[in-house]
């Protein structure tokens, strides 16, 4: 329980939650690195530059979704890049925390 905790302690994970919560199924990484960035921008996703997504696309990549995983807030295929998020028992910590 403490690593889950741990995990959604970060804002960035948190919005990766929320913006895999808007989607209501399967979506590919690359939508949800623009997702991602707009969400934390507060701008629209054709506002995102391709740099901001490309950087969000690393992180989502190699570290926030590995993570997420782990913890059972996410399914991610890294080989086909797609993600879902899991609505299990086991990840039932609402990804809302205030800071």
């Amino acid at each position: 329980m403490n690593d889950k905790i741990a995990i959604l302690a970060d804002p960035g994970r948190r919005t990766v939650l929320s913006c895999l919560d808007d989607h209501r199924g399967a979506v590919d990484i690359e939508t949800l690195a623009t997702d991602v960035v707009a969400a934390q921008e507060g701008t629209s996703r054709e506002a995102v530059t391709e740099a901001d997504r490309d950087a969000a696309l690393v992180r989502l990549h190699h570290v926030d979704l590995p993570k997420l995983d782990e913890a059972g807030f996410v399914e991610f295929d890294h080989e086909d890049g797609i993600v879902r998020r899991c609505r299990s028992e086991m990840a039932t910590i609402s990804p809302v925390v205030s800071d």
